[in-house]
């Protein structure tokens, strides 16, 4: 996960388009979350969805930040409290029809599993599953869809000692699909390549 959120915050960094208003401010919050001010970004994330009202990327960072800050906190209460806060800000926004909005719930949820999966896997897991299915409905070439899924997929595999040779070719066909994705919008969702890339040499 932690090489999810490096790729994210490289690819936006680097990323160049013309500087409005919003780009700069958006340009500062990622710039919070590179230096790991979780809040502090969250926060600016915050007050430029209030002013962006039809805008839903501020939000999806702001429970981008979140949920990635949960996967590696170590205080328990504070990762609950990131993973409601991220979830919160999910369920403030009808976005069901949004396949990158229904990739990083399936994310949250993940974040939710993994804190206790002994009692959560079984109630969650199909949840999750089904996020990432619906994504796919809605956008069957979205590499994160696409990865998201083997990649949940081989992880259960791999806790009940199964073959995942067969989730290696899913993630063969998201890198593929991120090698042809074009990103026009700012900030739009792109990331993700790299951690493709880093699945497939495990897979080899």
């Amino acid at each position: 996960m932690k090489s999810i959120i490096i790729a994210i915050i490289c690819l936006i960094s680097s990323t160049t388009f013309a500087q409005s208003n919003f780009e700069k401010s958006m340009g500062q919050a990622m710039g919070l979350w590179q230096s790991g001010e979780t809040k502090k970004a969250a926060a600016l994330l915050e007050r430029i969805s209030q002013v962006e009202k039809n805008n839903w990327i501020p939000a999806y960072y702001q429970a981008m930040v979140f949920t990635t800050a949960s996967f590696k906190e170590k205080n328990k209460e504070t990762q609950a409290k990131y993973i409601q806060s991220a979830e919160d800000i999910l369920n403030s926004t009808a976005q069901d029809n949004n396949p990158e909005w229904l990739i990083l719930r399936a994310m949250n949820k993940t974040a939710l599993m993994i804190t206790d999966p002994m009692t959560k896997g079984k109630e969650l897991s199909p949840i999750i599953i089904g996020l990432y299915k619906k994504a796919l409905a809605l956008a069957p070439n979205n590499p994160r869809a696409v990865l998201g899924l083997a990649e949940f997929q081989m992880n259960a595999k791999k806790y009940f000692n199964q073959d995942t040779r067969k989730k290696c070719e899913d993630v063969k066909k998201a890198l593929s699909l991120f090698n042809e994705q074009k990103v026009s919008i700012p900030f739009a969702p792109s990331w993700g390549k790299d951690r493709a890339e880093q699945l497939l040499k495990e897979c080899n």
